[in-house]
């Protein structure tokens, strides 16, 4: 995929009830150089946001609650929110059905796009209403980006517009070598470099290295290869093994899921050779998961942090008891 175009000034906001879907996404846009992301959780939460910023590019979920996708470009073309009224609209939808599409078109939605969603479906989708942007509608009963994709009035209807089709507003960003609505070329463009993709690597640990420690921010998850490493909690000033992970064990996975600190401290108990998962390789494929399969893991995740928690108050507490002994 080439990054062509220049999106440093353009300003994002994705809605989305899913954090692992915003952060997939948000990753995608910064990767191509879009420097503003911001984020709302519901719809109410995004136009709270478009009445305090300026915003380019909405990405908004299709299936949410209390208020779908649908509704939320509706009430944004509805004209409540003059400033916003003509602001691109991308919509992502797990559900690809012909009456789910034509739901999106008729709310006023300028792309759609059906999940999973890669990298590269995203920034096309982005490219193509930025760069061609369609011509804005307004009449009684639509306003929304125009719906046809040819210029000609359907058969025994009269064209209703003066000079057919309608100029398109001008775009956001400007393809290297076309003329800004001046006149004048654009200028030079220094394109942003796609991030280097990472790649799994190997780590090797000496006997009592600590890998990370507890309340870091989790960047990477550890498969072991070979060796041994000893997992601690920080109980009342004592350093308490909840348990050791050996070959062919994974650990540090849970921080890079649900974008928490380090739950506990990962220490090398012997010469340790480590397969290393960096986020961004973990995160695309969440981006592929089903929000529900999300969900579930979310609450597990929060149960076993918990229980890491009870676990460690309850060895720290028979430590005790064995050193009075």
């Amino acid at each position: 995929m080439q990054i062509d175009v220049d999106l440093s000034q353009v300003t994002a906001l994705i809605i989305d009830d899913s954090r692992y879907a915003r952060s997939f996404i948000k990753t995608a846009l910064q990767s191509f150089g879009i420097r503003t992301v911001l984020e709302a959780s519901d719809g109410p939460s995004g136009l709270e946001t478009l009445r305090e910023k300026t915003v380019h590019l909405i990405i908004v979920d299709q299936d949410m609650s209390p208020m779908s996708g649908v509704d939320f470009t509706r009430y944004l073309r509805g004209g409540d929110m003059v400033a916003t009224v003509d602001t691109a609209v991308l919509m992502v939808s797990g559900d690809a059905a012909k009456e789910v599409v034509v739901d999106a078109r008729n709310a006023g939605v300028n792309e759609f796009l059906v999940k999973p969603i890669s990298t590269e479906s995203l920034y096309r989708r982005i490219r193509n209403v930025l760069v061609n942007p369609k011509a804005f509608v307004h009449t009684h009963s639509f306003v929304g980006p125009d719906r046809r994709t040819l210029s000609r009035p359907p058969p025994g209807v009269p064209e209703r517009r003066v000079a057919p089709p309608l100029p398109k507003p001008p775009p956001i960003v400007m393809a290297p070598g076309v003329s800004s609505p001046s006149g004048q070329p654009s200028p030079s463009i220094n394109l942003p470099k796609p991030e280097p993709v990472e790649r799994t690597g190997r780590r090797k640990f000496n006997a009592g290295q600590v890998i990370f420690a507890e309340g870091d921010r989790g960047d990477v998850a550890y498969v072991i290869e070979n060796g041994r490493v000893g997992i601690y909690k920080t109980i009342d000033g004592r350093k308490v093994l909840l348990g050791q992970i050996r070959t062919n064990g994974v650990f540090g996975e849970m921080a890079l899921i649900d974008d928490e600190p380090r739950m506990a401290s990962a220490m090398a108990a012997e010469d340790t050779t480590c397969l290393v998962i960096p986020m961004s390789a973990l995160k695309a494929q969440i981006g592929k998961t089903p929000d529900l399969v999300i969900l579930v893991l979310e609450t597990l995740l929060n149960d076993i942090r918990k229980m890491g928690r009870e676990l460690g108050q309850v060895r720290a507490t028979l430590e005790k008891k064995r050193g009075r002994g």
